[in-house]
């Protein structure tokens, strides 16, 4: 069974329009979506937004239905000055870019967070099935780009053309989103194949508007990619 991941209502809404014979359930809060996509069982996720609800909500699916591997998909921020509204990472790696230790300064030096060192979560480098990162490569559909590469994830919205900079410079990172790295991680534990895929639905460097529609595209396609795994 193959379970999809969307933080939003926005980022399952057309999954949960095409699922058939669709079982709905509520556990701690979280809902699930079970039923059939393109002759494939699955089962849908409404993860809810943030690292922690996704490392809940996975660990939930994980433990009550028995998922063979997980897409965690929706959008994302930007981090490049070359990927746009539309685009799609491919997330091969991921890593958390909200984990640091942070210089002593006394009282009155202020703070500087482009002199945070990274701590060891932030080292850490999670990777996606290989055969689910060609098999998206190959099959995925986008009327805009479509790169693999290092997502970056965690409870932050960046929004400082410097501080970006510096993410993108250290975790050499495509996009920013604050969901995979959960999902990357239980995974890993679980010793369950996942990848992660974002549309980019803003860029802050080069003054892109958040536009969530983007996330129904991203579905779409993903769907159609549910035929051949």
């Amino acid at each position: 069974m193959i379970l999809i991941e969307g933080a939003m209502e926005e980022e399952i809404a057309y999954f949960l329009s095409i699922l058939e014979e669709s079982e709905k359930k509520i556990i701690a809060g979280y809902e699930f979506y079970e039923g059939k996509i393109k002759n494939k069982r699955v089962v849908i996720s409404k993860t809810l937004v943030g690292t922690l609800n996704a490392t809940i909500a996975t660990t939930i699916a994980i433990l009550n239905y028995e998922i063979s591997m997980v897409i965690n998909q929706g959008i994302a921020g930007s981090h490049c000055l070359d990927l746009h509204i539309g685009d799609i990472v491919i997330g091969e790696t991921c890593r958390n870019v909200n984990a640091y230790k942070m210089p002593i300064k006394e009282k009155g030096e202020g703070s500087n967070s482009l002199e945070w060192k990274l701590n060891k979560r932030a080292l850490e480098i999670k990777k996606a099935d290989t055969k689910l990162v060609t098999i998206f490569e190959e099959n995925l559909f986008s009327s805009g780009k479509i790169v693999k590469g290092t997502l970056g994830s965690g409870d932050v919205f960046n929004r400082e053309y410097d501080r970006i900079m510096w993410l993108q410079e250290t975790f050499q990172n495509l996009s920013e989103d604050m969901e995979s790295i959960g999902c990357y991680t239980v995974c890993e534990k679980f010793l369950i194949p996942c990848i992660g895929i974002r549309v980019i639905s803003n860029n802050e460097l080069l003054g892109e508007s958040i536009d969530k529609r983007v996330a129904l595209e991203l579905q779409k396609n993903v769907a159609a990619v549910l035929e051949v795994l």
